[in-house]
């Protein structure tokens, strides 16, 4: 309940300035009190040991003043072991441990997109409301009381699930099952400040009369009472009256009633929705209420109601061994002796350097001190089992085990936990179903939801945007059937199918349409209250232990052979249980796909090396080929010369003139 009434919403208590055929009509506030002492008489006794377990959860009311006389008449220190607390507190261990996730799952093979974005806006509110510290909060009072209960609210555009306080949770009292699915009413009750009330009811107020008055309404009892004893509805001295905010199913439809004990504050259906499958919704009951067990007489009770015999045998098992360790019997064995008072003879035989007088001796009470021992090491262990065991702990499991083996014992010991931690799994599901109710209902406006991960730049996603004509039109030319279904809503379709087959009239009707009205929302992308999905909890293993063996696993592997940068290595992480192994295989690809390029290119740069040498080589052979027949020319050419000399030698005698012969 949020501090008065839910924060956004219209409230009934102020109808008083609607016209009169517009006013409520209240009902009963008789009626109202009377089912509200009932719920609180008929739980009593259940709820007498509730406080009851609390006490013992806490430690020193282990020891109440009728024990501690008792303790203090024998003789007997009035000690306490507490071992309900590290029992509770290693169950809430686990829990923590076991972390989930909503995850949201299509209802239609098209609703892939719709279904992460469910998944994403439950994570984001999550997230942003703290939810897992709600939920421990929640299964403290589950499992030491008996009940935890929630209440998911709005405050603003705020989705806010609050713990309800055991002692402020009351229920319809003839409701049998665990979960409260067949309760008829519950409701909040707490005390509030008389002016505060005044001052955000001061319309209702000024018809019901001063919220003070002195009422004959009965005692509210222990449970429900803000730490002073013996109070009513009113709470004179400092000035504060009893409210209480209900929801009741009246004639099949769930209403919400605030009232105090003078008069009803609002009235009116509840102002909360559920979607049922098909498009419908129906106002519901935003209280998630979770009870550990549930006896024949409808008490509700949790795990430390079995806790508490034992913890009473182990407190008087120790308080009884100190007290025998610490005092001693004795026995007169010589009548004969001299005369000495029991007394004295008791005084110095419990003293560490006591003399005891001629004729007297201690009784060895060994046997007792170790069977009284003994029956507190069974009480111990008996407790301890009750609660998580050893195995689940990590106590009694050697260090050297591997990730696999502590988490398969884990497991096991977890085996006679499975109810209780089964029914508190039930109940984040439901609060995580009322979470997306109130997503649908009230975020219909333009907002941006944060998807954060560890390994990962924060991602943001837009839902309820909306699309104008313009980005309509744009989305249809690439084939959107959305897209073209909103447009058939402002465009005739024969118009917009002219315009696909390419109708020129028709082409330049829709742009002068769109010129006009491009600017004006035709849908909503995203819309989360069109979105029908269904909702499980994922959980998020425990990854200390494992993280480093699969490490080491991979690792061996590699040693063998396996080159991680190949596919074979790629298999080998896709099938390990790594967190985020999307990201470490894409490095992985990254890593590889640069390793491919730089042998392409040394591969390129070798080619290259090996054509200009052949290309060098083919240059000076074509050189040598050139220079051989150059020499060949010129062998020629001096042939030639030589041969031309030698005839020219020979024929030179021929060529002179025979001086006789002219004579």
């Amino acid at each position: 309940m949020l501090e008065y009434g839910v924060a956004g919403i219209p409230i009934s208590g102020e109808a008083d300035t609607l016209p009169e055929e517009q006013k409520i009509e209240w009902p009963s506030i008789e009626q109202r009190r009377r089912r509200f002492d009932e719920a609180r008489t008929s739980l009593l006794p259940s709820q007498t040991e509730a406080i009851k377990a609390r006490r013992y959860f806490d430690g020193p009311g282990q020891l109440d003043s009728e024990v501690r006389r008792l303790l203090s008449a024998r003789g007997q220190p009035p000690i306490y072991t507490n071992r309900i607390r590290p029992a509770v507190n290693g169950v809430l261990g686990v829990l923590e441990g076991s972390r989930t996730d909503p995850r949201a799952y299509p209802r239609n093979p098209d609703d892939e997109q719709s279904a992460d974005i469910a998944t994403k806006a439950l994570r984001f509110i999550a997230d942003q409301t703290r939810f897992g510290d709600v939920k421990q909060d929640v299964a403290d009072n589950f499992l030491v009381e008996g009940t935890g209960a929630v209440i998911v609210e709005m405050d603003e555009q705020k989705i806010v699930p609050t713990q309800i306080r055991y002692e402020e949770f009351y229920c319809d009292p003839y409701s049998r099952r665990a979960d409260f699915l067949d309760a008829t009413y519950m409701g909040i009750a707490r005390w509030t400040d008389a002016e505060q009330i005044k001052t955000k009811y001061h319309i209702r107020i000024n018809e019901i009369g001063d919220p003070m008055r002195p009422l004959d309404a009965g005692g509210i009892g222990e449970m429900y009472q803000d730490r002073p004893e013996g109070m009513g509805w009113i709470d004179i001295r400092r000035r504060r009256v009893m409210l209480v905010e209900e929801y009741a199913l009246e004639r099949g439809v769930w209403h919400r009633t605030v009232y105090i004990a003078a008069g009803i504050l609002e009235h009116g259906p509840s102002p909360y929705m559920e979607y049922v499958e098909g498009g419908g919704q129906r106002p519901c009951n935003p209280i998630v209420a979770q009870s550990c067990y549930v006896n024949r007489e409808n008490g509700r009770y949790g795990m430390v109601l079995d806790m508490m015999p034992i913890q009473d045998e182990i407190n008087a098992s120790r308080s009884r061994s100190l007290h025998l360790m610490n005092m001693s019997q004795i026995q007169c064995v010589d009548p004969s002796s001299p005369p000495v008072s029991a007394d004295e003879v008791r005084v110095e035989a419990s003293k560490a350097d006591g003399v005891i007088p001629m004729g007297w001796q201690k009784i060895d009470n060994s046997e007792m001190t170790q069977a009284n021992m003994v029956r507190m090491q069974e009480a111990k262990s008996e407790i301890e089992r009750m609660g998580p065991t050893p195995a689940i702990i990590g106590r009694n499991v050697s260090e050297s085990a591997s990730g696999r083996s502590k988490q398969v014992s884990q497991q096991a010991g977890m085996t006679e936990l499975a109810r209780p931690l089964g029914r508190l799994s039930s109940w984040e599901y439901r609060c995580y179903a009322q979470m997306w109710f109130r997503a649908k209902q009230f975020w219909t406006d333009q907002k941006f939801i944060r998807v954060t991960d560890e390994t990962r730049a924060p991602e943001f996603l837009k839902v309820n945007e909306p699309v104008t004509i313009n980005q309509a039109l744009a989305a249809a030319m690439q084939g959107d059937q959305e897209a073209i279904a909103a447009l058939g809503q402002v465009i005739p379709p024969e118009a917009l199918q002219a315009a696909a087959q390419g109708d020129e009239m028709a082409v330049m009707m829709i742009q002068q349409f769109a010129m006009t009205n491009g600017q004006q929302p035709v849908m909503v992308k995203n819309r989360l209250a069109e979105i029908d999905v269904d909702i499980i909890l994922d959980t998020v293993p425990d990854t200390a232990n494992l993280q480093e063996e699969v490490f080491n696993t991979i690792i061996d592997l590699y040693k063998s052979g396996i080159d991680p940068f190949s596919p074979q290595g790629e298999f080998v992480i896709e099938m390990a249980p790594l967190q985020d192994k999307t990201r470490i295989i894409e490095r992985l690809k990254k890593a590889r796909e640069e390793g491919m390029q730089q042998q392409a290119e040394q591969a390129a740069k070798v080619a290259q090396m090996e054509e200009e040498a052949r290309q060098l080589a083919m240059q000076q052979a074509q050189v040598d080929i050139a220079k051989t027949a150059s020499e060949v020319e010129y062998n020629a050419a001096r042939t030639e010369n030589t041969q031309a000399d030698t005839m020219r030698t020979m024929f030179e005698p021929l060529q002179q003139p025979n001086q006789t012969g002219n004579e």
